[in-house]
């Protein structure tokens, strides 16, 4: 029973030397964090992180806590993973990967998905300037998105598949953007580029394929200056490219 007493009495000194000790460290000048390295950001500044996390630069960096840090930066909207180290006496680097934003998804309020088909945050006006440069999506319901990590609808599926091949397609212009997406489970894919009016039916598979057909297509149609007596494009079929003029009317309404 004497010997119980002594540990107890020996762990109880030891716990409030800890303390004291910790104490002592956080009041000390020397680990005043003067130096706070933030990299992987694109679409971030430093600036928003660091307020995001309420992280100060003279924050004493024994004080710290990593974890909750790295807790409340994957809690961020634009943010999928964060590394957050230590570097005595007085360093903290912040490592994090940002989502990468894909297209607009056409709601009464506008929903933005990342690359990988997921709803990064609503549309709002203190997103970035490069937001408004995204792809619009129609045809969508809200039962045709999914929680992170879970399976990807079919017609989110098509649309990641859409746009992920036109951007690895070799020659095709990165001046060419796609502007507006349509998708329609039976029919496929619809797609405008630029400002054109004219549409671009894709259908449903073989979208590497066609996209290498449309660039010869615009292409041409560029150099011809055909661009505005397009009606549509039907690739629906790639050994059957139909492209209808666009007809004007006069006022007898017939064709010319």
């Amino acid at each position: 029973m004497k010997g119980i007493t002594i540990f107890v009495a020996m762990l109880t000194g030891l716990s409030i030397l800890c303390i004291f000790l910790y104490d002592v460290l956080i009041a000390l000048p020397y680990f005043k964090t003067k130096d706070i390295q933030i990299s992987g950001q694109q679409l971030l500044s430093k600036n928003d992180i660091l307020a995001w996390v309420q992280l100060s630069p003279q924050e004493n960096i024994v004080a710290v806590r990593t974890n909750n840090i790295k807790k409340r930066l994957i809690h961020h909207p634009w943010i999928s993973q964060a590394t957050i180290s230590r570097t005595f006496p007085n360093r903290l680097s912040i490592e994090i990967v940002e989502k990468q934003p894909l297209a607009i998804v056409l709601f009464d309020r506008p929903l933005i998905i990342d690359t990988n088909g997921y709803v990064i945050k609503e549309k709002d006006k203190s997103d970035f300037s490069a937001i408004d440069n995204l792809p619009i999506i129609t045809g969508m319901a809200h039962a045709d998105l999914s929680q992170p990590g879970d399976p990807l609808s079919k017609k989110m599926i098509a649309i990641v598949r859409v746009l992920a091949k036109k951007k690895q397609t070799i020659g095709f212009s990165k001046n060419i953007k796609i502007s507006q997406l349509h998708v329609d489970i039976d029919f496929g894919i619809t797609i405008w580029i630029g400002d054109s009016e004219y549409k671009i039916f894709l259908g449903l598979d073989n979208y590497q394929k066609k996209f290498q057909r449309l660039s010869k297509l615009l292409t041409f149609f560029r150099y011809r200056k055909a661009y505005q007596r397009i009606e549509f494009i039907d690739m629906n079929n790639l050994d059957r490219i139909v492209v209808r003029p666009y007809s004007d009317k006069n006022s007898d309404g017939k064709e010319v």
